[in-house]
């Protein structure tokens, strides 16, 4: 069983596919292939006798070398023994909202409401995480209910971006938040993330839930949140 903030990871990239048309469902496993850029090139939802497949599928380039598991799916070791290497760790996180809680709305902050923003947000995704995340990866979302998109302004320009996504449990997600690499350290990752905040809040969320880098969990900590988990990354 899937810990609750990478349930809620894996459902966020699932109905993100669904929404901007390119999910692929197989006996056994889910891929995200969107036809321009590389992100969110991922498979996941694997089940233990669909790895040979896969295995044969990723070989011939049909889906994305990229796999994503729950790090205590017993699936990591049968990953292992077919050659497949682990290339990242990240710490699925959560924390439960009170009513004495309160973060800041920042008035620096808009949503992303149309077309053109969403290119500007997909531009800013690009830089801050060294992806290539093509606007077309996230047009859907914007007549999703579910998701909302922000930016964050510095000066008059475009700087930062941030996700909230609720779920099917009525959990909310932060998800994408960062800032162009060289406006690093002026607090701007703090500032949405505290806007993410906010708007859960408005959800009427009693669990908030993200992945987090060994450099950003000790960011979300002090927030609340603590370790449910984590989230491995693989390739063959």
């Amino acid at each position: 069983m899937k810990s609750r903030p990478i349930a809620h990871q894996f459902e966020f990239w699932a109905n993100l596919g669904k929404v901007c048309g390119y999910i692929h469902q197989y006996d056994g496993y889910t891929t995200l292939l969107p036809s321009q850029g590389t992100w969110p090139s991922k498979t996941f939802n694997i089940r233990k006798n669909s790895i040979s497949k896969l295995k044969t599928k990723i070989l011939k380039n049909n889906i994305p070398n990229a796999i994503a598991l729950d790090a205590e799916d017993t699936i990591n070791q049968i990953l292992i023994e077919h050659h497949f290497k682990m290339t990242s760790v990240v710490e699925g996180m959560s924390v439960n909202i009170s009513s004495d809680m309160v973060f800041k709305e920042s008035p620096n902050i808009i949503k992303v409401e149309d077309e053109t923003a969403i290119a500007i947000f997909s531009s800013i995704a690009s830089n801050a995480f060294g992806y290539n995340i093509h606007f077309s990866s996230l047009l859907g979302l914007l007549k999703d209910t579910n998701t909302q998109l922000f930016l964050g302004q510095c000066e008059a320009e475009f700087v930062s971006c941030g996700i909230l996504y609720l779920d099917k449990n009525g959990d909310s997600g932060l998800h994408m938040i960062g800032a162009k690499k060289e406006l690093r350290g002026l607090g701007l990752g703090k500032e949405m993330t505290q806007h993410l905040l906010h708007y859960a809040c408005k959800n009427e969320s009693t669990q908030i839930h993200l992945v987090a880098s060994t450099l950003g969990a000790p960011i979300y900590r002090k927030y609340g949140f603590t370790n449910k988990g984590y989230l491995n990354s693989f390739k063959l």
